[in-house]
């Protein structure tokens, strides 16, 4: 089971259009690689993460 996760600030995955196009995109290029029988066997997750929970450079984003 190919499982593909995505990590962004939490309002990028607001728009419920924008995720669906995201998760289909990634699922075909997962396809386009390992072949239409992979398609039914492919996992995409997008974490969603508040601003105030991450941190880059040694500091907190906010």
């Amino acid at each position: 089971m190919p499982l593909i996760e995505v990590t962004a600030f939490e309002p990028r995955f607001e728009d419920e259009e924008k995720s669906r196009r995201l998760i289909e995109a990634l699922t075909d290029a997962l396809v386009s690689v390992y072949g239409e029988a992979s398609r039914a066997e492919t996992w995409v997750v997008l974490n969603g993460v508040a601003p105030n929970r991450w941190g880059f450079g040694g500091k907190l984003r906010t």
